[in-house]
């Protein structure tokens, strides 16, 4: 996995890329810039800085990562990148995360061989969310529906294949909600031979304010 930090201002900024787990914990990652939970710096105007990490390990670690900034327009983007079979060599590209919303509708597809891997990320460190999943078909009828809590920082993925079967074989979308500020969404479409990001579709009457200092992702 890749961060990929760029200044965008002709000012200065600072920044701070932390790490957490699934309970929310501090996660140390072993990357280009060394082994740490959180990293912090400096970017001068317009410049680049990547943060990569080995991709080695015996066994994936998952978690999530989140990144503040004061002084200019940070843009940030995540990449996911297969190094091993059969997706070797396979990628994708995510944006950060800098907007406030507490409903998300994505597009699955599961008539072929391709699944949906879904990542939820509660980014308070105070308050816990209940999250509400809907999957409708393309007729808008409600194949299954699901409510779960995600505690402070915590964070939840799946193949949503195996964590709702019913909805093998079917195509149409996924509504997520939750009775929180907001949350942090991210889904993939997994292939025999590729991946690709699904982007989030959101309802201007939906958005509940917008944060330019910050981003989420899950990993």
């Amino acid at each position: 996995m890749e961060f990929t930090l760029t200044n965008l201002d002709d000012t200065a900024s600072n920044y701070y890329l932390r790490c957490y787990d699934d309970s929310g914990n501090p996660l140390s990652l072993a990357t280009n810039a060394g082994t740490h939970s959180e990293f912090i710096g400096t970017l001068a105007p317009h410049e680049s800085l990547s943060i990569r990490t080995a991709g080695n390990a015996e066994k994936s670690t998952q978690g999530w990562a989140s990144i503040l900034t004061n002084g200019g327009n940070v843009g940030v983007s995540t990449v996911f990148r297969f190094s091993v079979g059969p997706l070797t060599g396979s990628e994708a590209v995510v944006p950060a995360d800098t907007w406030r919303n507490n409903r998300f509708l994505l597009a699955f597809d599961h008539t072929g061989s391709a699944v949906t891997g879904l990542a939820l990320v509660n980014p308070s460190s105070t308050i816990p969310i209940v999250v509400t999943l809907t999957f409708r078909d393309e007729n808008g009828g409600v194949i299954v529906s699901d409510m779960f809590t995600l505690g402070r920082y915590v964070h939840k993925s799946m193949t949503t294949t195996s964590s709702y079967p019913a909805t093998m074989g079917k195509r149409g979308t996924i509504d997520i909600s939750t009775s929180g500020d907001f949350m942090s969404v991210v889904a993939l479409r997994v292939g025999p031979s590729a991946i690709s990001f699904v982007p989030p579709m959101i309802a201007s009457k939906w958005a509940i304010g917008n944060v330019g200092c910050g981003g989420c992702w899950d990993y």
